[in-house]
């Protein structure tokens, strides 16, 4: 009986930290699907929650020429931790994610060139998600966004996710 408790447990805590990497998907040698920018128009608007163990926001403006502008923001303990610039465009009759971060001081992670900005292109997309390589914004809801995202520190992968509302 012990054993069986043992093995639902671990099968448990197995499936419940699985169900964020099945949320973040790549595209590898595919091809990003077809789509336009008025797919993501649902995102416009200033959203704030919890995320890498601290405060996030983001902000998205309107379309415009292809385009849909945004910033995040990331907090803890009342002290600013970085910024990002992003930007979803079309291209190639799809859609990819690009961004850059900034220090608190607004110096750049990444160098002054638009090549620098790190690209996240589309995977897959839905009426309430959008599967960008690495990356996931998914709508929960009226007024809910979670966002899993992919980080790789020292070869080892893990998925952060964001818990955002609207808040405008």
């Amino acid at each position: 009986m012990l054993a069986k408790a043992v093995c639902f447990i671990a099968f448990f805590l197995l499936a419940a930290t699985a169900a964020p990497a099945q949320d973040v998907r790549s595209l590898g040698e595919g091809t990003s699907p077809p789509a336009t920018i008025d797919q993501m128009a649902w995102i416009v608007g200033s959203w704030a929650g919890s995320g890498l163990g601290g405060e996030s926001h983001e902000a998205w403006l309107p379309p415009v020429a292809g385009q849909i502008a945004g910033i995040f923001h990331q907090s803890r303990d009342g002290a600013l931790q970085f910024y990002e610039i992003l930007q979803f465009i079309e291209r190639d009759g799809s859609l990819v994610l690009r961004l850059k971060h900034f220090n608190a001081d607004l110096s750049g992670w990444e160098d002054n060139t638009a090549e620098s900005a790190l690209e996240f292109p589309l995977v897959a997309i839905e009426e309430d998600a959008a599967y960008f390589s690495g990356l996931t914004y998914q709508r929960v809801g009226e007024d809910g966004l979670r966002i899993h995202l992919r980080l790789r520190n020292e070869g080892e992968d893990s998925i952060a996710t964001f818990e955002l509302n609207r808040i405008d």
